[in-house]
C-alpha cells in the first residue's frame, strides 16, 4: 500500500506524524467519517468536491441505491489527479481541471457553470466540499438561482488556498459568518 501524504509543515498532529513517518511504521485507518449520508429516498444526487473530498464522495457512491441517477462534479488540478471512483451504471462522474482555463474563466466559474447546466427536476440530495472559495460558489448558486435550502445539504470548505491546516482552522468561524451573512 501507497499513502501520499502531504504536510504542510509540523504544526498540528498530522503535519507532525507525517514528517516523522518512516517505511515500516505502524498506522491505524479507517474510512471517511463524517455526519453525511445520501439519502436513499432522493430522486438523485449531487456530490461536487476536489481532492479532499473524494474520498467521501467514493464511500457515498457505495450507498446510494443503484436505481439512483448521481451526478459527481469533481475538480482536480490535471487529467493526472483523476481517479477510479466507483458506483452504479447511474453516475455520471464530471471531471473539471484547474490548470486549464478555457476562456480565461475562473475554477469558480467553470464549476457553477457545469453545475448549472445540470437537469435539476426532481428531488436532489446535495453534498458540497473541498477548497473554501470553490465551495463558497456553488453554495450562492444553489442558494441564489435553485432557491436549495441550504440547511438540507452538506455544503463545507474543509480547506482554503493559501493557508495551512492551523491558520485555516484560526479564521474558518469568522469566514463561514461572513460568507453565510453574505448570501
Amino acid at each position: 500500500m501507497t499513502i501520499d501524504f502531504v504536510a504542510h509543515g509540523d504544526v498540528g498532529f498530522a503535519g507532525r506524524w507525517a514528517q516523522r513517518a518512516r517505511v515500516g511504521d505502524r498506522l491505524q485507518m479507517v474510512g471517511p467519517s463524517g455526519a453525511y449520508r445520501p439519502s436513499p429516498d432522493a430522486d438523485w444526487h449531487l456530490l461536487v468536491g476536489d481532492e479532499s473530498a473524494l474520498p467521501a464522495i467514493a464511500a457515498s457512491l457505495e450507498v446510494v441505491p443503484a436505481d439512483r441517477r448521481v451526478v459527481v462534479v469533481a475538480i482536480v488540478d490535471g487529467a493526472d489527479d483523476e481517479i477510479e471512483l466507483g458506483g452504479s451504471d447511474a453516475v455520471d462522474v464530471r471531471w473539471l481541471h484547474r490548470d486549464v482555463e478555457p476562456d480565461g474563466s475562473s475554477t469558480e466559474e467553470r464549476l457553477v457553470d457545469e453545475i448549472g447546466r445540470l437537469d435539476w427536476s426532481g428531488d436532489v440530495d446535495i453534498f458540497v466540499h473541498g477548497e473554501a472559495a470553490e465551495v463558497r460558489a456553488v453554495r450562492r448558486f444553489l442558494v441564489a438561482e435553485r432557491d436549495v435550502d441550504r440547511a438540507g445539504c452538506s455544503i463545507s470548505p474543509y480547506w482554503r488556498r493559501g493557508k495551512d491546516d492551523e491558520g485555516w482552522r484560526e479564521i474558518k468561524r469568522q469566514w463561514l459568518a461572513d460568507d453565510l451573512a453574505g448570501v
